[in-house]
């Protein structure tokens, strides 16, 4: 999921600058931690700070917790996410200025993403991933 998460990220980078820059302007030094069944990783969108500048990010990220499927659903139209946070198929923790922070870029990236030509070999990865999901 991580290179799925990457590639992602990459093309919205390169295929649309202006909304990616956004998001990275609305995370600020936020840190995104992503958690998918058996992997989990986190994403920071600022640039590395300098060794000497200690606690540049974030005490605590952003943490969000779903599957392939659930994540799937949600960008195709298929499933609401408030549908999914209270069946529990969609968690996220932050304070309250990360989550609004955390609502704008995720605003950001949707436009951005649904602007990439690249994306569609993106969407079938997922669909793949969470089709695979069943089978573990």
């Amino acid at each position: 999921m991580r290179a799925l998460v990457d590639d992602v990220l990459d093309c919205v980078a390169l295929e649309c600058p202006e909304a990616y820059l956004a998001m990275q302007r609305a995370l600020g030094a936020r840190r995104i931690g992503l958690a998918f069944r058996h992997e989990s990783f986190s994403l920071a969108f600022a640039p590395a700070p300098a060794p000497a500048a200690e606690g540049w990010f974030s005490e605590q990220p952003i943490a969000i917790r779903t599957t392939a499927r659930t994540l799937h659903d949600i960008l195709m139209g298929e499933r609401d996410p408030l549908d999914a946070i209270l069946a529990d198929e969609l968690t996220v923790h932050a304070g309250a200025d990360d989550l609004v922070a955390a609502a704008e870029a995720g605003l950001l990236f949707v436009k951005g993403a649904a602007r990439c030509t690249s994306l569609a070999p993106m969407l079938r990865r997922l669909k793949n991933l969470a089709e695979g999901e069943g089978e573990s």
